[in-house]
Parts: C-alpha cells; sequence; structure tokens
C-alpha cells in the first residue's frame, strides 16, 4: 500500500513539474509576428497599371535620378525619391512624409516581423529632419514588395512600391530601350497613330488615331479629349494650354516615346472645383500612317511571327482582319457605322467582343493572358476534359457555360445569352451546315487558323489578335513582348549538340512522331537540340504528326538523348515501369538507361501561351542544367 502511495506522489510531482516548465515554456516563448491585419490598415491601392513592362538596371546608364514613386497605402508616403543605378543594380533613397516609420524591409509584412533585425533598414534623416530609407528596387515599371513598421503602432505594415520608368529622363535609359522616332525612322511629315488611355475613372475618352506632327526629328501629337472640361495637361513639370477655337479640349504635347507608358496630368474644371487627374497613355509604332502619301492610308498591324492573320487598320476604329489568307472580316466599333465603299458581304464583328462561343480548347488561354478571360462566356469543352484550373473554376461557377459540341452547339442558349461572336477551329470546316445556321442566326463565325502556324510563336502570337478583340491590346502586346524576350534569351545560348525525341504510345503499340515541319520539332531546334526522326516519308495530307511502327520508332529513337512524352494524348506516365509496359524495347534506349525521359503536362495543347516556356524548358534538359531536377515548368522527370 505504501508503494501504491508513493506511486502516486511521484506522478503528482511530475505532473506538476511538467505544468510548472510548459507555464515557464510559454512565458519566454516570443510572441507571433507583429503584422497588421487588413482591419487594421486602409484601403490598398492597385499602383501597378496594365500593360507595364518591368525595366531593369540593364536598361539604364549609371547615375542617380528624380524618381516618381507611389504607393499602395496613402499611409505610406513618399515626397521625395532618388534612384540609385549602379552596374545594373537597382536601388533607392525615398524620403517619407512623416516620421511614423522605423525600419522598412525589402519583402513582405511577415518575412519582416519573422526575420532578423540585421535585415530591417533604419530610417536617416536629412537636413530637414525628414525620415528617409535607402532600399533595393529589383525592376522599374513592377511592384516592389516592401513592409514598413510604425512606430505608434509596433507593427509592421505591408506595402507595394512602384517606381515609375517614365519620371526618369531619357537620357537615363540605354541606347535602343526605347521605340522613338530615329528607331522608327519617321521623316518630317503629318503621320496618325492609334493612341490608348488608361487612369482615372475610366470614363474619359481620347480621340483615336491621333495627328501625329514630325518636324526636324521631334514629334507632338495632337490629343482630342471626349469633353471641353480640361483646361491644361503636365507632361512632369510642363505645363500645356488647350488650342484654341476648338469644340472640345485639344492639346498638342511632345511625344518622346512610343509602345510604352507615358504618365501625364489633366486637370478637368467639370467637378465643383478644378482636379488634377492622373492618366497614363501608349502611342502604339505599329499603327503609324503616313497622312502624306496616298499608299499609306490603311496601315497593317505589324507581326513578328504570325502568318495565318493580318489586320488592315482604316480610319477611325475600323479594320480589316483576314484569317488563314482568305476569310475577312470587317472590325468596326460597337457604335460606329460601317465604313462606305466596303463590300456588303464582310461580315462585321463588333469591339471590344464581350460573350464569346469558344469551339476551340487552346484559344481561352490566350483570353486569360490578355486578362480578357471573362469574355469567353461559352465553351465546348466540358467540364472532366479541362485540365486548366481557371476553366474549370468557371464552369463550376457558371461564369462559363458549356455551349455544346463544335458540330452541335446549344443554338438556343447562345441567341438567349446574346453571345457576339463565335470562334471555331478548322474542324468546323467538316461541318459547314453548323457554321451556315449560326451565320443565319446573325452569329458572326471567325475560324482561327492557329494551328497551321509553321513558327512555334507564331501560335502565342495570336494573342495579340484577342487583344485587339477585347480591348486588351496593351496587356496582350506586353506580354507578347515577354514571350519573344524569353525565347531570345534561349537562342542566345549555344547549340546543344543533343536529340530529343517527342511523341506518344498508341493502344495498338505504335508510336506517333512529329514530322520535320512540324511546331514542336521546330521547338527542339530552338531550344538547341534536333529531332532524331529526319527519315519520315513526305505526307501530302499536311499532317504535322506521322504514326510510326515501333520497330521503326526503336531503330530511329534508340540513340536519342532525351524522350520527350507525350501525355495530352495517351495519358501521364508516373514511372519508368508504365514506358516499359508498352513496350519492353525501352529498356534498351539510351535515355531510359540515362534516365533522361520526360512528360509533358497534360495541359500543354490547352496553354497556347506556353511555347516560349517549353523551350527554355526543353534547352535546361539538353544542356544538362536539369541535373538533379526533377520537375519543370511544362515537363517532369520520369522515375
Amino acid at each position: 500500500m505504501n508503494a501504491v502511495r508513493k506511486y502516486l506522489s511521484w506522478i503528482l510531482s511530475a505532473a506538476l513539474t511538467l505544468s510548472v516548465c510548459a507555464q515557464a515554456d510559454a512565458e519566454s516563448a516570443p510572441a507571433s509576428p507583429a503584422v497588421a491585419d487588413s482591419s487594421q490598415m486602409t484601403t490598398v491601392e492597385e499602383v501597378v497599371e496594365k500593360g507595364m513592362v518591368p525595366v531593369s538596371g540593364e536598361n539604364l546608364l549609371d547615375g542617380d535620378y528624380a524618381v516618381t514613386v507611389e504607393s499602395s497605402s496613402s499611409m505610406f508616403r513618399i515626397v521625395e525619391a532618388v534612384l540609385h543605378v549602379s552596374e545594373g543594380g537597382l536601388s533607392a533613397t525615398i524620403t517619407m512624409s512623416g516620421t511614423s516609420y522605423l525600419y522598412v524591409y525589402p519583402g513582405t509584412a511577415l518575412e519582416a516581423a519573422t526575420s532578423d533585425e540585421s535585415g530591417w533598414i533604419a530610417y536617416t534623416e536629412d537636413s530637414e529632419g525628414r525620415f528617409c530609407f535607402t532600399l533595393p528596387v529589383e525592376a522599374l515599371d513592377a511592384g516592389v514588395s516592401c513592409a514598413a513598421y510604425s512606430k505608434n503602432k509596433e507593427l509592421w505594415y505591408e506595402r507595394t512600391l512602384l517606381f515609375r520608368a517614365d519620371s526618369l529622363p531619357l537620357e537615363a535609359f540605354r541606347e535602343g530601350f526605347f521605340t522613338t522616332a530615329e528607331s522608327l525612322g519617321l521623316a518630317d511629315g503629318d503621320y496618325l497613330v492609334e493612341v490608348s488611355l488608361s487612369g482615372g475613372s475610366g470614363k474619359a475618352k481620347l480621340q483615336s488615331p491621333a495627328e501625329l506632327h514630325v518636324k526636324d526629328g521631334q514629334c507632338t501629337a495632337t490629343l482630342v479629349w471626349g469633353s471641353k472640361n480640361y483646361d491644361y495637361m503636365r507632361l512632369g513639370e510642363t505645363k500645356i494650354l488647350p488650342l484654341p477655337d476648338r469644340e472640345t479640349s485639344t492639346f498638342e504635347i511632345p511625344v518622346a516615346i512610343f509602345d510604352r507608358p507615358m504618365a501625364v496630368i489633366a486637370d478637368t474644371v467639370a467637378m465643383s472645383e478644378p482636379h488634377e487627374i492622373e492618366y497614363s497613355l501608349m502611342f502604339h509604332s505599329e499603327t503609324i500612317v503616313n497622312q502624306n502619301s496616298e499608299a499609306d492610308s490603311a496601315s497593317e498591324m505589324a507581326l513578328h511571327s504570325a502568318e495565318q492573320f493580318s489586320v488592315e487598320f482604316l480610319s477611325g476604329d475600323a479594320a480589316i482582319l483576314t484569317l488563314g489568307g482568305k476569310d475577312r472580316y470587317l472590325l468596326l466599333g460597337r457604335e460606329s457605322e460601317r465604313p462606305a465603299g466596303l463590300e456588303e458581304d464582310i461580315p462585321v464583328i463588333r469591339t471590344p467582343v464581350e460573350r464569346v462561343y469558344v469551339a476551340s480548347s487552346s484559344v481561352p488561354d490566350l483570353f486569360l493572358r490578355c486578362g480578357a478571360l471573362d469574355r469567353v462566356r461559352f465553351t465546348s469543352t466540358d467540364e472532366s476534359s479541362w485540365r486548366l484550373t481557371k476553366l474549370q473554376e468557371a464552369l463550376r461557377d457558371e461564369r462559363l457555360l458549356y455551349a455544346g459540341k463544335y458540330s452541335a452547339p446549344d443554338y438556343e442558349l447562345l441567341l438567349e445569352e446574346d453571345c457576339d461572336l463565335v470562334i471555331e477551329n478548322t474542324m468546323i470546316l467538316h461541318s459547314p451546315e453548323v457554321k451556315e445556321k449560326l451565320e443565319a442566326l446573325g452569329l458572326p463565325v471567325m475560324i482561327e487558323y492557329s494551328s497551321y502556324e509553321t513558327e512555334p510563336l507564331g501560335r502565342v502570337e495570336w494573342v495579340r489578335l484577342y487583344g485587339l478583340l477585347t480591348g486588351e491590346r496593351e496587356t496582350a502586346d506586353a506580354f507578347f513582348a515577354g514571350q519573344e524576350q524569353l525565347l531570345e534569351e534561349t537562342l542566345a545560348a549555344e547549340p546543344t549538340g543533343k536529340t530529343a525525341a517527342f511523341f506518344h504510345i498508341t493502344s495498338n503499340g505504335a508510336a506517333v512522331v512529329r514530322r520535320s515541319g512540324d511546331y514542336v520539332t521546330k521547338m527542339i531546334e530552338l531550344a538547341g537540340g534536333t529531332s532524331p526522326f529526319t527519315e519520315l516519308p513526305e505526307d501530302e495530307s499536311a499532317l504535322s504528326t506521322m504514326t510510326i511502327q515501333m520497330e521503326s520508332f526503336y531503330a530511329q529513337a534508340r540513340d536519342a538523348d532525351v524522350l520527350i512524352y507525350n501525355s495530352t494524348i495517351s495519358g501521364d506516365l508516373e514511372k519508368m515501369e508504365d514506358l516499359l509496359d508498352k513496350s519492353s524495347l525501352f529498356a534498351d534506349f539510351k535515355a531510359v538507361r540515362n534516365g533522361e525521359v520526360w512528360c509533358t503536362e497534360q495541359s500543354m495543347f490547352q496553354q497556347s501561351s506556353l511555347t516560349a516556356g517549353m523551350i527554355a524548358d526543353l534547352h535546361t534538359i539538353l544542356s544538362g542544367e536539369a541535373e538533379g531536377l526533377d520537375q519543370l515548368t511544362w515537363l517532369h522527370r520520369i522515375k
């Protein structure tokens, strides 16, 4: 009995000791990160504008420059800033309007609160006693994360800063960075140029195209506003007064650059008192028309890689769209009248389109990339067939409606939901009666020929057409420019001398491979490799793929350095045994023995925009830079 009492006493003592230790640990544990939540913050403003393209330090000349900085919070107000450029690196010294913040941190508020204090940036005081901070800047015209520690609240606050490239003097940029009148070779004379406007409430309008005047190499544009309520404009510190005797407010402003946002301020007297409003202008160089030459009375969209569509700009907001070299459409603003002199049988597509039926699974991704996925209202692909999460979610939320297969669309649904454009792929040519019925119901039908593009980026450049159709041209052009830059970085590398076989195995054991003229084969070549399938016979049907027997595939691809399995047709491969189950011959392949078998993501053909990234992934593999990696952006290794 005594032994039992002693045992119980020992347990009670141990429990008491554990309780005391736990309490001591709790008291000595650090407090949770001191981060302000949304209820403790003022309204967060979006500072990065649509169409902005990041500008790195490599594009700037060394020096110190005054720079305009916009903050996502009115409580974090910067009154002055100096950008420091040194050997491609960027930093900035910002001067605050007050003394409320003791530290800043180049990252998120949570990262700041959980980091070592040595990473916090303390303030310095200028001659006027104002608090200043010097912090790294990743790029201009891009959101820069910056946490700020409040002296009064003792909390870290989340901020986003935007250092505006258009606030720097032109002499800060390296030669060739901007598109200018000189780089375009514009002679003295009068031109027209498309101009887009953003900012303000979104209700202000500018006449486009605008008149462009070049004299002694200097450009000025005549801006005609949609109202007479603007009494001056400002470019930096330069104040510009309106031209006299005009029906609406009209200004002549200097245009130093094209194809990049240009910050301006316009003062309106439409309110109870004058009010300055910030806007952003962009002049599109590919739309410039020489008014001095009758031959240049219309201009074309300057395309870089695409060959299966063209756009000829007419006066006002009208344009002629040609697809596949034969199908013509008149693009026309919703309130505009049809230009005189055009053939009456050219179908009209009213822009910007708002409720589109897309019967091609590769097209919605391009709408997504130009910020206009919400314009796709109907699809011919059901939820189970989509591999893109955003499309699956849109179908579940009924923001996107399934409207039947391309060959059997739900005509009643399309009419009830006010469909204003049907985009078909070339499969519709096998069901001409469907196209005829859609047109008879008053729905314009556009056949997209992106699959006929021979250059890989040709397919991606169709994003610029969809940007034009949706009114999101700046976003589309910026996205495509980014893809071109990504591809250029890959092309700058030396050829790898490696071979890569792209294929899949059918249910009866045959191999489907790509011909030499196919865009996937060209992607391999652009990545610095070659395809082993050089002995395929010509095919009059112009099909990009060919089915060959396994013995022939073995003979041509056995010594390939890399195997790329196309999962979009016959499913993913989870392990090497899955490939060997398709044919025991794979055990003798060089790539299998070396562990260089990769598989595409199943969304590959539903993401028309991935081409440049796919080429970059292929180069990473072929160059040996993927050693030790199992997952790239668009490809994963089969173990």
